[in-house]
């Protein structure tokens, strides 16, 4: 049996760089990864902090609600809320400013 050592030196040479060029693409399609998942986790943070900041508003706010639900002016409360939205009594006189002058 002959041995060509030129061909089998060739083939070394060849499976080297294929296993250079798979481990570089492992590693480049990783790094790529590990860079969006990075990216995602900002990204969470930033919306965790936020939901955070909502619930803490709305916890304040429950607070405040059930302060006045637990007072006795809580229909001076009710009375408030409903003229914000405009609603009036019923034996109350109503006037609109209509000249545009705020």
């Amino acid at each position: 049996m002959i041995v060509n050592f030129r061909n089998l030196k060739q083939n070394k040479k060849f499976i080297v760089f294929a296993v250079i060029g798979v481990l570089l693409a492992i590693f480049f399609y990783c790094g790529s990864r590990v860079a969006v998942q990075s990216a995602d986790i900002s990204r969470l943070k930033n919306q965790k902090e936020a939901y955070e900041q909502q619930l803490s508003d709305q916890q304040n706010l429950n607070a405040e609600l059930e302060a006045v639900l637990e007072s006795d002016n809580k229909d001076k409360y009710i009375e408030k809320k409903a003229r914000e939205k405009g609603f009036v009594k019923s034996n109350e006189t109503v006037f609109y400013d209509i000249s545009g002058i705020e």
